[in-house]
């Protein structure tokens, strides 16, 4: 698939990029006035166009054709997970964004490693863009505002079907069974020391369900792409 450059607006029949995306063009691709190219703004909207102007720092493009992808509202995939430390967190978002995951929400836990307050989503904006391009999405992955465990699992909303990755003692039959079809997942996953007991209780007063990969303990980042490739494949299936 030819490269797909990001920009916010795609809203009139002119659109510019700046920044990364422009220095990719111009100076990676060495794309020149006149050359066709192809853009999205991660909210559902793909152009195609052709470059207008190329400056030092930025592209003109005027566009040609547009098409619109609706975002998808059932079989939606949302993972909780406690953040993990430095470029884990990142390698997983990117991961998760590759899959077709909906949504992160970043949880806060009881044995949380990661400081919420030290949380800056917009860092993970360019690695969400460059995997969205990688895997050809016409929606960005949106990543949540962090938010305490016991606070998420009161405001569950209808129609979701809640998970916890979890190493519980369940037998495929059970735990295929508590798969089942359902509008949307969410599954939630702890930190490096796991839930405590009353977040785990918690969770399955909420009926939440167990979802484990038999035999090992996982990594958050780890469990993260088991859950959502399990999740996805329920989407999708």
């Amino acid at each position: 698939m030819a490269d797909r450059f990001f920009t916010s607006d795609l809203s009139t029949a002119t659109a510019t990029l700046s920044g990364p995306e422009a220095h990719h063009a111009l100076h990676v691709l060495r794309l020149i006035v006149g050359d066709d190219i192809r853009l999205f703004d991660g909210a559902g909207t793909t152009v195609t166009g052709v470059v207008e102007s190329a400056g030092r720092r930025d592209v003109e493009v005027t566009i040609k054709t547009r098409s619109f992808a609706e975002r998808r509202a059932e079989g939606r995939v949302i993972v909780a997970a406690a953040p993990p430390k430095g470029d884990r967190l990142k390698w997983m978002v990117e991961k998760l964004t590759e899959l077709g995951v909906d949504e992160y929400i970043p949880l806060r836990t009881h044995r949380s490693v990661v400081d919420a307050a030290k949380w800056k989503p917009d860092k993970l904006q360019a690695t969400i863009i460059a995997a969205a391009k990688q895997c050809a999405r016409d929606w960005l992955m949106d990543i949540a505002e962090p938010i305490e465990f016991a606070a998420l699992i009161s405001d569950v909303q209808p129609g979701h079907s809640l998970h916890i990755a979890h190493p519980y003692a369940v037998t495929s039959q059970q735990q295929s069974a508590a798969l089942g079809s359902a509008h949307s997942h969410m599954v939630l996953i702890g930190p490096e020391g796991g839930f405590t007991d009353d977040e785990v209780e918690l969770a399955v007063s909420a009926a939440a369900a167990p979802l484990e990969w038999p035999g090992t303990i996982l990594r958050v980042e780890t469990a993260a792409i088991m859950a959502a490739v399990m999740l996805r494949n329920l989407s999708v299936s």
